[in-house]
């Protein structure tokens, strides 16, 4: 079991806090230099009070200030910056960064990384940044195809609504998921006639919304468990462990366990880069390493986090990308705790808590109740889904059952739903942290008291014996017993 208070758990709220600043666009990653100062001098300070691990702290601040450049460029990266004004900006060019979502109006949702800008009298120029794109289109647009829209923006400067768009360019590897994404969706469409429940299946397997979905994901809203519906780490586990249980018996524990590989990428590749999908990969790649056994699920969980803040610095704004690490970092900030029950939630809704402020005005933990039921029901979902998909229709009766299952879970949460403000999330805060220190310090005391309580004392009685060296080059007695190994000295 995990030290409660092991260094690089330590430094899991501070993960966790550099990701809260760096969707705000906070400031302080404008002064790289500064910051580097203030860390050497902080660890100049406090390694002569730590002569053992001064090393360690070292390597943790080195690491630290690595992940806080990383942040920093990410951020600057996704800062909107325009060669013209804003306000006389009325066309943009870039790419999108992920395959667009439905909105509630009915219009697809692009995020969009610009590469350019034009204003009214037809001159333009470059932009930077990333920027949410409304365009009043039904089709899905996949991620990598390059775009161009006509609008305006809204009051706060923020949100581009286009009128009007054309897309210049689709790679050949976008033409192809769009393609194996229509195909899967067709099958679904043949495959389960509900048109609520295909909605589901959609949003499940392939992440995709339709107008169906938002009756269910509002409920699930108001339940805390909107995170259930959205393709995340819990998802790709579903894929991984039924790819596993296959390659398992086909290729035995070690090669089965690569081989498992396979599905979860070729799914990720299917739906695109979603950031709780990457990170959930990225960890299950590196728990695979030749050294894997020999650390905790702390180091692929920074691995993977330095890993998808460098390939994709893009994503350090997406609040998805917010969601999936700040839970995951609390849940093991957690870890190592006696089994309790609804901990790993309550540490979740910690993480992401001050997430749904940022987004609603409010947090609501009733996800504490509802999460392990709707869990268990909306995997169930998958599994009858993916049988529809693969088996055709006879799937769909029990698919239809836990669909309804879903639905009165979520409608009797959503009629009992719980809003609370910023007071109520840190007197929570306070409670379940302090409670956890309290655990935590308990659990070592209590380990010390049984090491003392069961603490062998022998009493060894040395005989009188020969304690000549052996460097004498006389025999001695094979009782001989050393305090001190004396020097040898070695002939030619």
């Amino acid at each position: 079991m995990e030290d409660l208070f092991h260094p690089l758990k330590l430094l899991l709220p501070l993960f966790t806090l550099a990701i809260y600043l760096a969707i705000r666009g906070s400031c302080l990653f404008a002064y790289p230099l500064l910051v580097g100062l203030a860390l050497g001098v902080l660890v100049l300070i406090a390694a002569p009070f730590f002569p053992s691990c001064s090393r360690s702290l070292i390597i943790l601040t080195s690491l630290v200030y690595c992940f806080y450049l990383l942040l920093g460029r990410g951020v600057a990266g996704s800062t909107p910056s325009f060669a013209i004004p804003q306000d006389r900006t009325v066309s943009l060019e870039g790419t999108l960064q992920e395959d667009s979502s439905l909105s509630r109006n009915n219009d697809q949702l692009l995020r969009l990384t610009l590469t350019g800008c034009a204003a009214k009298g037809g001159y333009g120029g470059s932009a930077t940044g990333v920027i949410p794109v409304l365009v009043p289109v039904e089709e899905v647009l996949v991620a990598s195809s390059t775009v161009r829209v006509w609008g305006q923006w809204d009051d706060t400067g923020s949100v581009f609504y286009a009128r009007d768009m054309q897309v210049l360019v689709i790679p050949p590897f976008a033409l192809g998921r769009r393609a194996m994404l229509e195909r899967l969706q067709g099958r679904l469409d043949v495959c389960i006639e509900d048109a609520q429940v295909r909605a589901l299946a959609s949003l499940l397997l392939l992440g995709q919304l339709s107008g169906e979905s938002f009756a269910l994901k509002d409920k699930a809203i108001l339940c805390g468990c909107a995170h259930i519906l959205a393709l995340s780490g819990m998802h790709l586990h579903f894929f991984i462990l039924l790819s596993s249980i296959l390659f398992k018996r086909l290729f035995g524990s070690f090669w089965g366990k690569r081989f498992a590989l396979i599905v979860p990428c070729l799914y990720v590749l299917a739906v695109g880069p979603k950031p709780s999908l990457l990170r959930a990969l990225g960890m299950y790649l590196f728990q695979l390493g030749p050294f894997a056994k020999q650390f905790p699920l702390l180091i692929p969980f920074y691995l993977t986090g330095f890993l998808q803040v460098w390939l994709f610095p893009n994503s350090v704004v997406h609040f998805a990308f917010l969601y999936s690490y700040a839970a995951f970092a609390m849940i093991l900030f957690g870890s190592g705790l006696p089994p309790l029950p609804l901990a790993t939630t309550a540490f979740a809704v910690i993480g992401t808590g001050p997430a749904s402020m940022m987004l609603t005005g409010s947090w609501n933990p009733a996800g504490l109740l509802y999460s392990v039921p709707a869990t268990l029901l909306i995997n169930l979902a998958m599994l009858f889904s993916f049988l529809a998909l693969l088996c055709g229709p006879w799937c769909s009766y029990p698919l239809n059952l836990v669909y309804r299952g879903v639905d009165a879970l979520f409608t009797f949460g959503s009629d009992q739903a719980w809003m609370l403000s910023w007071e109520s999330y840190v007197l929570f805060a306070l409670v379940l942290l302090t409670s956890l220190i309290a655990i935590g310090y308990a659990k070592r005391v209590l380990q010390t008291k049984r090491r003392r309580e069961y603490a062998l004392e022998l009493c060894l009685r040395f005989a009188t014996c020969n304690q000549r060296s052996l460097a004498e080059g006389r025999p001695g007695d094979d009782q001989e017993i050393w305090t001190e190994l004396p020097d040898l000295e070695t002939g030619p």
